[in-house]
């Protein structure tokens, strides 16, 4: 299956309101997506990213900038004349034609001869397991397997761009893990250029080559899964993505490799990740499964709480009044501290980053 790169530049969104007013969802970003590569736009309700979607799908134009497919702008092509297929959240099956019928909706409209559409029928379903369901309607079907039919009615023609529009939202949270594995599988058999748009994190870091984290119509950040969470360049950014522990700190010294903090009354080396000035104030962000609990070395500290999660402790710590998480995997056959005992807090400065 052929696919093409997509390019956003300078893109912006205004919308009028009833009242005269203008709102911009979109705030001047530009995003170049790889041909083949797996993006997806995550961000809270209201951050753009259905907005940015729906303008690379054609259902929207932008207000400013130019959207191109491969080598062609497409700024003033209908959906129907690019080269991209949606895959929708509420899925948008025909009740009224069985599972062929429906894949095969798009290649007869195309006037296909019936010999082309069954044989691409059949080899797209073969693609997304669900053989032997041709002549089923879509209420005998799984919300999994509904979700599977429109993806495959999506793939059998053959676009360069895939596009995906919170696709697995009314799906459980079992069928959710099930499905965003199937969908990554598909996408890399074929090597399709897919763009996914989710504001579920979990589906943003197990399935995307790179995520782009938008909020308030603007790009916070774009990163590998590993990059996002490791090394947020924001405080939005930090604080959307998993669970973190943000603390404000100064800056005590400066080296080529290193920024030396003061943290809980002491002072630790930070990997040098941007430029800092002696007593510059920064945010210091630690992710709760970073940090360990020790009997006898490290910060003096008191549990708030104590909860076991089968495969973790989760714990709330105190010192002063600063409040700290920690996550404590596998507590099996490791000590679990109760809540009001004091213990030790060790943290290793290589889970430090500076923001």
């Amino acid at each position: 299956m052929k696919s093409k790169f997509v390019k956003l530049k300078d893109i912006t969104k205004i919308y009028k309101t009833p009242g005269g007013k203008t709102f911009t969802a979109v705030d001047n970003i530009s995003i170049d997506i790889n041909p083949g590569e797996f993006v997806t736009l995550l961000g809270p309700s209201g951050c753009g990213k259905t907005t940015t979607l729906r303008m690379i799908a054609g259902f929207e134009v932008p207000s400013e900038g130019d959207i191109y497919i491969g080598e062609e702008m497409v700024n003033s092509l209908t959906p129907d004349k690019r080269d991209t297929a949606m895959v929708f959240q509420s899925y948008a099956l025909f009740p009224h034609l069985n599972i062929f019928e429906n894949v095969a909706y798009g290649l007869k409209i195309k006037k296909l001869p019936p010999k082309a559409i069954e044989e691409k029928v059949k080899n797209i379903l073969a693609l997304v397991n669900l053989e032997g369901l041709e002549n089923r309607a879509p209420n005998q079907l799984s919300g999994g397997q509904q979700q599977r039919v429109a993806l495959a009615r999506a793939l059998v023609m053959e676009p360069s761009v895939l596009l995906f529009d919170e696709p697995l939202s009314n799906l459980d949270a079992k069928l959710r893990v099930y499905m965003r594995t199937e969908i990554r599988r598909i996408q890399k058999q074929i090597g399709i250029t897919s763009v996914y748009v989710t504001h579920d994190q979990a589906e943003a870091m197990s399935m995307s080559d790179r995520v782009i984290i938008m909020n308030k119509g603007i790009i916070e950040q774009v990163g590998s899964p590993q990059e996002i969470y490791n090394k947020p360049a924001t405080e939005f950014v930090a604080d959307f993505i998993g669970v973190a522990n943000m603390f404000t700190s100064v800056v005590k010294e400066v080296g080529d490799r290193y920024v030396a903090i003061e943290l809980f009354d002491q002072i630790f080396k930070a990997k040098k990740r941007k430029d800092f000035n002696v007593n510059d104030k920064v945010k210091v962000v630690i992710r709760p499964e970073a940090l360990s609990l020790r009997e006898d070395e490290g910060i003096k500290v008191k549990v708030k709480t104590s909860v076991f999660m089968g495969a973790y402790q989760d714990y709330v710590l105190k010192y002063g009044e600063e409040e700290i998480k920690l996550t404590d995997y596998n507590p099996t056959n490791k000590k679990v501290y109760s809540e009001g005992e004091d213990v030790f807090l060790y943290i290793n400065e290589n889970s430090l980053h500076l923001i």
